[in-house]
């Protein structure tokens, strides 16, 4: 086993789903807690600490798969706290995790705290070892006893496994499990996604929505249109964040009823947009649907290269009633099943 061993420091419910991130901080600044989720590689070891409950509660693998969009992110540290920081959505980076295992035991805060100079060593050793250089340690001292670092993302040095052999059991019984096909699926999927990805986002030079080239700017409209899209409905009523679990973005309650709304956004007119097949299921059979797109966003950048977004034209459609007339297929699924029997079997080493 190599030093390729992070931790992750959370009060998501959904602990082990993945990782992710804001692409920058507050201000457009880069912190070690959101950029070390980029180094995360295929087969890094993620331990998992669950900030509410204080304690480790178990291990997982990176797959290998990363990629851009809107995160909905509250962030939690000192600083956020006293700016007064509220959740929103950011461009993000998620990392894709797999084969979550909890440790036997949750470890906690007070048994790590009863380890600390056993941890502390660890960390004292790596100084010296690699004088001047940042560790990204998962715990730093903390008056008379430790306290987690204060970062989404910490290094987790492989020496910390003697410390700890409750993680090491688990992190033995993971890396003992075969990897999924996560990247050897089919590219059915992968097509998939990159329709769900393209859905709602810009493409510059095609009049409406389109598959643009440039994933962080894609990213960064489709986060403005989803803010813009809060901001609106929040006048109107209650509003529920959706996103991560239904096929439409936002559940508002506006005079006793409830409304799903999608929402788009692009950099072009809004002459087109793009639809999954949930989102087209979901208009047809659900009776009060809204859309809300975004068009003709600007995108600029600035002196340090940080995508900026502004301005725009909201075309919204309360109720949204889907014309079937107006879909026109980007792509299609063809089953091969009945022409199996037709298949040949291609020579190993053809001559």
């Amino acid at each position: 086993m190599n030093e390729d061993l992070f931790m992750e420091i959370t009060r998501r419910d959904d602990i082990g789903a993945d990782l992710k991130a804001p692409i920058t901080a507050r201000g457009g600044a880069n912190t070690p807690g959101y950029t070390l989720v980029s180094a995360v590689q295929a087969n890094s070891i993620v331990v998992h600490y669950d900030s509410a409950a204080e304690q480790i509660v178990g291990v997982s693998r990176a797959t290998g798969e990363r990629f851009n969009e809107p995160i909905w992110w509250a962030a939690r540290g000192s600083y956020a706290r006293k700016a007064g920081a509220e959740p929103r959505w950011l461009p993000g980076l998620v990392v894709a995790l797999e084969g979550y295992r909890p440790l036997a035991e949750p470890l906690s805060l007070a048994v790590l705290r009863q380890r600390r100079l056993a941890l502390l060593a660890v960390r004292d050793a790596l100084q010296a070892e690699y004088p001047g250089q940042p560790l990204y340690f998962p715990w730093i001292p903390y008056q008379d006893s430790l306290r987690t670092f204060q970062a989404y993302v910490a290094k987790f040095p492989l020496t910390v496994l003697d410390v700890l052999p409750e993680v090491k059991e688990a992190v033995d019984l993971l890396l003992g499990e075969q990897p999924s096909a996560t990247l050897a699926q089919s590219g059915i999927k992968e097509a998939e996604r990159q329709v769900a990805s393209a859905a709602g986002r810009p493409r510059t030079p095609h009049k409406g929505q389109g598959f643009a080239t440039d994933q962080r700017v894609k990213v960064a409209v489709e986060t403005y249109a989803m803010n813009e899209a809060l901001l609106y409905y929040t006048r109107l009523g209650k509003v529920t964040n959706t996103s991560r679990t239904e096929s439409y973005d936002y559940e508002v309650e506006i005079g006793g009823a409830s409304w799903h709304v999608e929402v788009k956004g692009t950099t072009g007119d809004p002459a087109e947009i793009l639809l999954t097949p949930s989102e087209v299921r979901h208009a047809n059979e659900y009776p009060r649907v809204a859309l809300f797109v975004l068009s003709n966003i600007t995108v600029t950048r600035d002196s340090s290269g940080e995508i900026i977004t502004s301005g725009g034209r909201a075309s919204i459609f309360h109720p949204w009633l889907l014309d079937r007339a107006q879909l026109s297929p980007v792509g299609y699924r063809y089953r091969l099943a009945g022409d199996a029997e037709k298949a040949e079997t291609l020579p190993t080493n053809p001559e």
